[in-house]
């Protein structure tokens, strides 16, 4: 009979390792076999990530400036456990930090998370990094997905081509015409390239591709409204949220000058080439270019404006699309900060100049003037102008088209601002809606209070319902109403709270004068 010192000890080793299986299996890396090979991700507080995923070939040589190739595929086990580069940027990238990885033309990867062990079925949601199509990247601690994981959604980021390597026009390479017409919009073409690798192998995650939905903000909320328009991305998201997306900007034409334009896409691309010293019409030459040489004499703004037409992947203005009903016929959010871009009390002359040209593309001298009274006096006007033109009036007016051609739209006003900025703030700037969205209140540049975290679990709730049912139904919380009548859902301090659209007046006279222009 065995003693009782030996009975002690044996159920102290067997706690010993039933402890030890449970801290091994609380660690236990998750592996996943996808098309191009196995990867091996982290577990942390239940939920799986996996980062720097290629899901196109590296775009470099001879595929620099060429639509995305497939991934290259790899043996053995390739650790997911670290973001992949960042796309090249500008030399004063605003979105640089602390950790950042360092950047390449390498940089076509992607990132997931989602519930422990997921095993199939989960709905996906897939974010689109903002940056004025010229910098950002998909590595930002505010867009870290865990949120959205522990809510049953998986969330997926990723990385595309930035400034002259995203967008770039040559008569080179449209005589070249490698990839059957589409030019010139490669990071758009990254951006479908990604949805297409998980609608392959999203499976393998536990995700359904069938219950996709994409969203984006600032230049991400534009790629999403061009993504609903583009036939070549139909069947690749069945919903779509748009933060802050702007795009009333005629696009360039590929080789002709578009209305307003000073030139084409291809002048801009000889243009840049020239203050390189290249003057060759060899598409080996012009891909032998050093990038840093690109990026040097691209200069802060990248080199870009917006789209291309360029006939093969985009063929017409953005505006046109939905005009025309052709946009993709699937539900849609789109919304914007109260007060975006306000103006400065003592601007530079650099700011002075950029206003002036977005008021001399937008508005005759009698049109702005005629707008005083809409806007409830000058300094109303002079408040709000910048920030209605770039964003809420498009908000409005794409929500209106969208529900006018038959499908579910949905609109929203940020209007929080936290407690600790209150007297800096006049209204809720340019992407503070992000950690709310994300649940990444850490991660914001000021402090954040109770009343943030309150704000920022009920934006997550509703996001990630969309994400599952498409519609913005979030259990326990304010109805969200479709857009009909002027409704919207506003976001602040004190919580959601449908309601009318006060701004609704102005933005209907403001956009009976650009909607010609667009």
């Amino acid at each position: 009979m065995p003693s009782r010192r030996s009975i002690g000890l044996f159920w102290f080793a067997a706690l010993v390792w039933i402890a030890g299986a449970r801290v091994g299996s609380a660690i236990a890396a998750p592996m996943v076999t996808i098309k191009s090979g196995a990867v091996e991700g982290v577990a942390s507080a239940g939920i799986d990530s996996f980062k720097g995923i290629p899901y196109a070939a590296p775009p470099v040589g001879t595929l620099r400036w060429r639509a995305p190739q497939k991934a290259i595929p790899w043996t053995g086990v390739r650790k997911a456990d670290a973001f992949g580069n960042v796309c090249i940027s500008p030399p004063d990238d605003p979105d640089d930090f602390k950790g950042r990885p360092p950047e390449s033309e390498d940089c076509l990867t992607l990132n997931i998370w989602r519930p422990e062990r997921a095993h199939g079925g989960l709905s996906v949601l897939v974010w689109i990094h903002g940056g004025g199509l010229i910098a950002g990247s998909s590595a930002l601690p505010a867009y870290d997905g865990a949120a959205f994981a522990k809510r049953g959604i998986i969330l997926v980021s990723l990385n595309y081509r930035l400034g002259a390597f995203g967008i770039f026009a040559h008569p080179a390479l449209t005589r070249e015409n490698a990839d059957g017409g589409w030019l010139g919009n490669y990071g758009l073409m990254d951006q479908i390239a990604a949805l297409r690798w998980i609608q392959g192998n999203i499976g393998a995650f536990g995700g359904d591709p069938a219950k996709v939905t994409i969203f984006g903000e600032s230049a991400g909320g534009a790629s999403v409204d061009m993504l609903m328009a583009l036939p070549a991305a139909r069947g690749l998201f069945r919903a779509a949220i748009s933060e802050s997306g702007y795009g009333r900007k005629p696009f360039e034409r590929l080789s002709t000058t578009a209305p307003g334009a000073k030139g084409t896409a291809e002048e801009a691309g000889i243009a840049l080439m020239r203050k390189l010293g290249v003057a060759s019409d060899d598409p080996a030459v012009l891909r032998g270019v050093s990038a840093d040489s690109i990026r040097t004499a691209a200069g802060d703004y990248g080199g870009v404006e917006m789209f291309v037409i360029d006939g093969g992947l985009v063929t017409q203005e953005l505006w046109d699309y939905y005009r025309k009903g052709e946009e993709a016929p699937v539900p849609f959010i789109l919304g914007s900060n109260s007060l975006e871009f306000p103006p400065s009390d003592h601007p530079t002359d650099d700011q002075t100049r950029m206003e002036n040209n977005l008021f001399a593309l937008y508005l005759t001298p009698d049109e702005r003037q005629a707008l005083v009274p809409v806007y409830g006096g000058a300094e109303s006007l002079r408040q709000n102008l910048v920030s209605d033109l770039l964003f809420g009036e498009q908000v409005h007016a794409l929500a209106a088209l969208h529900a006018r051609n038959g499908h579910p739209a949905y609109r929203y006003l940020f209007t929080a601002i936290a407690e600790s900025v209150e007297s800096r703030f006049k209204g809720a700037s340019h992407a503070s809606e992000i950690p709310y969205v994300f649940n990444n209140l850490s991660a914001a540049h000021w402090a954040m209070g109770a009343r943030d975290q309150n704000l920022a679990d009920a934006m997550t709730d509703y996001w990630a319902a969309f994400t599952r049912d498409g519609a913005p139904d979030a259990a326990g919380r304010p109805r969200w109403p479709l857009d009909a009548g002027e409704a919207i859902m506003e976001f602040g301090v004190d919580g959601p709270k449908p309601g009318v659209d006060a701004r609704a007046g102005r933005f209907q006279t403001l956009g009976d004068f650009v909607d010609k222009r667009s």
